[in-house]
């Protein structure tokens, strides 16, 4: 983790993005887990309670809890939040982000899926979607359906009568049933439940976030969560400021040029690290536990704080 220095010419970009926003700002470019949401605390510590704040969010994910927590947090700081995606907010990373008023994308900002990843219980070492499982289920009775409607149509036409029909859909269940059956068998059912359980953890924390902060009206966040946690293949779908437009997102749009820039020369390193600033000739809140610098003047006020 690394604390920029004083004359970290970051901190002065920082400072612009304040002034840019008009208001207090919190960079928070770390995966979320239980460090970064200690960061994210001492920050907003620093920062105290702002009418205003801005999030530059640039993160792959981490834990849906502490995604919750975090934004908890930051909403308990501020009565509007503006949410900057300059890069990328994947997975949990988009559950915060969720919790704002306004979401500004950069040209390739994107958010994520809201499908949790868990460990693959056929490899320790990897991860997956427990998508996976519920809509491999989904394909097999789809699957069954489609052949099912198929072989009934084509025996239809050989039989005319109501009795006939009732005797040629009970003879197509026959012939299904030794294809079905081996397959369904093969379904480890308690995986199964796993998985609908991991999905409606990560589709609740997501209702709850929209309920209590977003701007948007309850059919519209409905929608939007639906097809977040349930609707995309692949966990690492990129949903860019258009593709969240279509999903229902009517709260987002596009930085300028100018602050987007800005915002890419604070993240645009390796290291995790939570960073805040307010904009010039403003004064960060008194802690007295803390004798912590203010810097003032031309440079605004900045600080650092470490996420692990």
């Amino acid at each position: 983790m690394v604390q920029p220095e004083q004359n970290d010419p970051d901190q002065e970009r920082l400072v612009e993005i304040a002034n840019a926003t008009g208001g207090a700002v919190l960079v928070l470019n770390a995966g979320i887990d239980g460090a970064c949401f200690n960061g994210v605390r001492a920050a907003l510590n620093q920062i105290g309670e702002q009418d205003v704040l801005s999030l530059v969010l640039n993160s792959g994910g981490g834990s849906i809890e502490f995604a919750f927590r975090i934004a908890k947090a930051v909403r308990a700081n501020c009565n509007e939040l503006e949410v900057l995606v300059p890069a990328r907010a994947k997975s949990a990373a988009t559950l915060i982000a969720l919790a704002a008023d306004q979401i500004l994308f950069g040209r390739f900002g994107e958010l994520g899926p809201l499908d949790p990843q868990v460990t693959d219980p056929t490899s320790n070492a990897s991860r997956r979607s427990p998508l996976e499982i519920v809509k491999g289920l989904e394909f097999l009775r789809n699957y069954y359906v489609e052949t099912f409607e198929v072989i009934a149509r084509s025996v239809a036409r050989l039989r005319r009568t109501r009795r006939d029909m009732t005797l040629s859909l009970d003879s197509v269940a026959g012939l299904l049933s030794p294809i079905a059956d081996p397959l369904y068998r093969l379904v480890n059912y308690r995986e199964l439940g796993e998985a609908a359980r991991d999905l409606a953890i990560g589709e609740e924390y997501a209702k709850e976030t929209m309920r209590r902060w977003s701007p948007l009206s309850q059919d519209q966040a409905s929608t939007a969560v639906d097809i977040l946690v349930w609707a995309y293949p692949d966990h690492d779908y990129i949903i860019d400021v258009d593709e969240a437009r279509d999903i229902g997102l009517s709260n987002v749009g596009l930085m300028n040029a100018y602050l987007e820039g800005l915002c890419y020369t604070v993240i645009d390193r390796n290291e995790s690290f939570v960073l805040h600033a307010l904009p010039d000739g403003c004064g960060q809140a008194e802690d007295s536990g803390n004798d912590t610098p203010t810097l003032g003047g031309n440079h605004g006020s900045t600080a650092g704080t470490p996420c692990d």
